[in-house]
């Protein structure tokens, strides 16, 4: 018997500890399959400071717009913003991660008082 491929992994990441500002929210319609609705999201920019150096090239990302984003790929909606009290000029702790071995994404964002797994706007959602 086979054991299975692992694509993209095991991978390690360094943490940097900072915090993140959001710099920006605006309105953005995504529209779904199946002929159902949009649904009502935020592009919500944020920039992520730390007074760690980082060591690695393509971590240096201080100073530069980043997408906060749900971990499955989708923009938050509004109750998800009211939820957390994201709003522009807000600043939260966050962590970027930056890959030190294996080929997973090279950078991740972890915000430790916002859930981004958290989709309860998304279940069972007809909006």
């Amino acid at each position: 018997m086979r054991s299975p491929s692992v694509l993209g992994g095991p991978c390690d990441y360094k943490t940097y500890k900072g915090h993140a500002t959001i710099v920006h929210i605006a309105k953005k319609e995504i529209h779904r399959a199946h002929n159902l609705p949009p649904y009502q999201s935020y592009e919500v920019k944020f920039i992520f400071f730390t007074d760690k150096d980082i060591d690695e090239p393509y971590g240096r990302i201080e100073g530069k717009e980043q997408t906060l984003m749900l971990i499955n790929s989708q923009y938050p909606g509004p109750e998800f913003l009211e939820k957390y009290g994201i709003e522009t000029g807000k600043s939260f702790e966050c962590h970027l991660k930056v890959i030190i071995k294996g080929t997973c994404s090279p950078i991740i964002f972890e915000f430790p008082t916002i859930d981004l797994r958290d989709y309860f706007e998304l279940r069972g959602s007809s909006k």
